[in-house]
């Protein structure tokens, strides 16, 4: 008996491979993740401030915007007082719509990862840690955020690289208020739910709560050994 046919009987025999229980289960993910979306935008506010008082309790810098305006006046800000003159970020629709490649031109501080190199996702994997090790700000979106400690999630992808939340002594990550979830067991369905419909999940997800701390030597605190020495979240409020 060949080898397929045999692997075909096995999923034939058990109930959760059919098409009519994989069908029902998308359907109670997709119905719970609507609720969630439904409870969420009744309780925006309370998730913006649960979020910012976590956040700021580990260390981390939270600022609320109204506008893309503010918000882009809250990066210059901290881009002064920190003294940055080199940086690198994500590509993601929510930074395009800042503009905020003119805000840095305007400041004279310079992109180390030039757009060039996203023509192709073999470039990108290549030239992503070098340039990210030497700027001293790093600025991500986020995909989610928890806001019962205060924790950004992190999405990985080709334009989406790990090492720019990682390697720059600060890291500012800017995101609108309609991604804060409640806590991880709403990321948790958003997941399930997103394997229900891709069938595959990102090869890695970053939990980040507040900057680098560690206590491993000498059992003192230390900021900013293993990763970012600061974290600065600007919340953009939704419409």
């Amino acid at each position: 008996m060949e080898k397929s046919h045999i692997l075909s009987l096995i999923r034939m025999g058990n109930p959760k491979e059919t098409p009519l229980f994989k069908k029902r289960k998308r359907q109670e993910l997709l119905i719970k993740w609507q609720e969630i979306e439904k409870q969420r935008a009744s309780h925006m506010k309370e998730l913006v401030q649960t979020f910012k008082k976590e956040c700021e309790l580990v260390s981390g810098k939270v600022y609320v915007a109204r506008t893309n305006d503010e918000a882009c006046q809250f990066l210059s800000s901290i881009i002064k007082e920190a003294g940055i003159k080199r940086y690198i970020k994500w590509n993601s629709p929510l930074l395009r719509r800042l503009e905020i490649d003119h805000l840095f031109d305007s400041l004279g501080v310079q992109n180390m990862l030039s757009e060039e190199k996203y023509s192709t996702n073999k470039v990108v994997q290549k030239d992503y840690t070098g340039p990210a090790s030497k700027a001293e700000l790093g600025i991500t979106g986020v995909d989610f955020s928890l806001a019962d400690t205060g924790t950004l999630v992190l999405r990985t992808s080709p334009d989406k690289n790990r090492a720019t939340s990682l390697l720059s002594p600060v890291h500012v990550a800017v995101m609108e208020s309609k991604q804060i979830l409640s806590s991880s067991d709403e990321l948790i369905a958003r997941l399930l739910l997103d394997l229900e419909e891709k069938g595959d999940l990102d090869s890695c997800l970053t939990l980040i709560t507040g900057p680098s701390l560690t206590a491993d030597i000498e059992l003192n605190l230390v900021i900013g050994i293993h990763g970012p020495r600061e974290l600065h979240v600007i919340i953009l409020e939704s419409d």
